[in-house]
């Protein structure tokens, strides 16, 4: 779970970053850059999310 937050952490510090140097070079690669990490970040999430759903599934089961 650490990891997860960590790498979440990570992922907020990209985005901001990013968005920070699409707003001072208006450069269309960052603002692209900030969209395609926040789309990975959800499937990540979503794919953690799964995992710890059949994890608790099973060991129920």
């Amino acid at each position: 779970m650490f990891v997860l937050r960590l790498i979440a952490f990570a992922v907020l510090v990209a985005i901001g970053t990013s968005l920070f140097a699409y707003a001072v070079k208006r450069d269309r690669k960052y603002l692209d850059f900030a969209f395609r990490l926040f789309k990975y970040a959800l499937l990540l999430l979503a794919i953690s999310g799964l995992f710890y759903v059949v994890e608790r599934v099973l060991l129920v089961a």
